[in-house]
């Protein structure tokens, strides 16, 4: 039986794709036009992608979006396995217990969470800056690194655990050549998740944000309060293609890791020594 095609819908998906990716196809030939004003098209130029690259405000945000967003990964990759590890092992109400804290925090709006943090660093005399803003970040992406290691998690065989410790492995090394292969897809998936969320990360930055401490989202926003300019469509334009590389990169290689894990998990190889 042939499925029925209906303009309408088809029609429909059609506008709502061109809405998604009309305003990315502004910002890229905004990068490139000879315009300052953006009135017109004025031909086309690289010189606001070098204006971008020597500005100093943006290679010092550059600088510290990665500090942040790597320190971010880290920190959110250690909890969620350990709470991933944890909950495999949890009682049942206990279990319902942590995923209603995780699926919390994912339902509060970030700003709920942004302004929480910065009224307690206030009142605890915390400093705002580098540290503030990885702890809230944290907060936030943890919990989405959590529910795709807890997936993960879910998916492992205790058998082949219980089978290394039956061939004089111990906990260590079952944890180092058993488990962390069979959660290492996971993990990537969880990096690429947590450390593109904080790369990209307005509200929580802003409220967290100390004197000369801005990520580069934050000095994108200072900078189109006064007018959009070429340079800014040229640093929207390197982020989005950031983004999109890390995308793939990390697609790339959870398949790859995917694989890898299938493979790894042999038996004789976490025998003990």
């Amino acid at each position: 039986m042939s499925v029925r095609r209906h303009p309408f819908s088809a029609t429909v998906a059609l506008l709502v794709i061109l809405f998604l990716w009309a305003p990315l196809v502004i910002v890229a030939l905004n990068s490139v036009n000879q315009d300052v004003l953006l009135a017109t098209w004025k031909g086309a130029t690289t010189h606001w992608y070098h204006q971008a690259f020597d500005n100093e405000d943006v290679r010092a945000g550059l600088r510290q979006t990665v500090t942040v967003a790597a320190a971010t990964t880290v920190l959110s990759l250690v909890l969620a396995v350990t709470a991933a590890l944890w909950w495999r092992r949890a009682s049942p109400r206990m279990r319902r217990l942590f995923d209603g804290l995780t699926y919390l925090r994912i339902m509060l709006p970030e700003v709920v969470f942004a302004v929480a943090l910065f009224l307690l660093f206030s009142r605890l005399e915390f400093p705002l800056g580098t540290t503030a803003i990885v702890i809230g970040h944290t907060v936030w992406n943890s919990a989405y690194a959590t529910l795709i290691v807890q997936a993960r998690v879910s998916t492992l065989d205790p058998a082949l655990e219980d089978a290394a410790a039956d061939l004089g492995a111990n906990p260590w090394r079952t944890f180092r050549r058993v488990t962390i292969p069979g959660l290492l897809p996971g993990i990537a998936a969880a990096a690429l998740l947590a450390f593109t969320f904080s790369f990209d990360d307005v509200v929580t930055s802003f409220y967290l944000t100390g004197a000369g401490t801005s990520t580069l989202p934050v000095v994108i926003l200072s900078m189109i309060r006064f007018r959009i300019t070429p340079e800014i469509n040229a640093i929207g334009m390197m982020v989005m293609l950031f983004t999109v590389t890390m995308f793939a990169v990390g697609f790339i290689a959870v398949t790859k890791l995917g694989r890898g894990a299938r493979r790894s998990l042999a038996l004789p190889e976490v025998r003990g020594e």
